[in-house]
């Protein structure tokens, strides 16, 4: 993307649910950027990425929450692909949830601990599908949550520089994005790592 501009263009709160808005992009290939506080199980655009272990078992966290409330359909469509590569991500139905996909970002092995390098594959993996699948909008989650979380700071980074990496060289489709984290604190927190991530290099 060329002559990049950003800006905040609202912030606070309705129903409960705290938010930012930004954009980004030139004047041509805009995308919104939206940082909320609220349930991803919940979101209604386009799909949403599941944070997976590479057995893709919905067991607990936001897995299980997925289970809970789009049915046993969706556990059993990723027991169709068997165990899954680190990195990589699969796309599966919804269920009975209100988005029409689950996009299975595999971070880290069953039982296992997320490591920096899967965070960026996996997302990237994740929005080329999204892409594949010429959607429109995408939910993604506070992805430092495993089995022992990893830093959120460290997350926000991470993932906001694979964000616009892939805006600027390979996105085709998609013009929302939502990053829906849990508290008020962490929402700060990837505000705070958007400013300086996606500011770098802007006059």
């Amino acid at each position: 993307m060329n002559n990049v501009h950003q800006r905040l263009i609202g912030g606070g709160s309705f129903s409960g649910l705290w938010y930012f808005h930004l954009y980004y992009g030139d004047f041509m290939t805009k995308v919104k950027i939206e940082l909320l506080k609220g349930d991803i199980t919940e979101r209604e655009t386009d799909a949403i990425i599941n944070t997976a272990n590479n057995m893709l078992i919905l067991g607990s966290g936001l897995g299980g929450a997925i289970r809970a409330k789009g049915g046993e359909s969706i556990a059993k469509e990723c027991a169709r692909y068997g165990e899954v590569g680190v990195g990589r991500a699969i796309i599966t139905k919804a269920g009975s949830l209100k988005t029409r996909y689950i996009i299975h970002a595999v971070l880290m092995e069953f039982d296992g601990l997320i490591e920096e390098k899967n965070i960026t594959e996996s997302l990237t993996n994740s929005l080329r599908l999204a892409n594949k699948k010429k959607l429109r909008s995408l939910s993604i989650p506070d992805m430092s949550l495993g089995i022992v979380r990893f830093s959120p700071e460290r997350c926000a980074r991470i993932l906001m520089n694979a964000l616009k990496k892939f805006l600027e060289d390979e996105n085709q489709t998609l013009d929302l994005i939502e990053i829906v984290v849990w508290d008020i604190e962490t929402l700060r927190t990837y505000k705070q790592l958007y400013s300086e991530v996606f500011t770098q290099g802007v006059a």
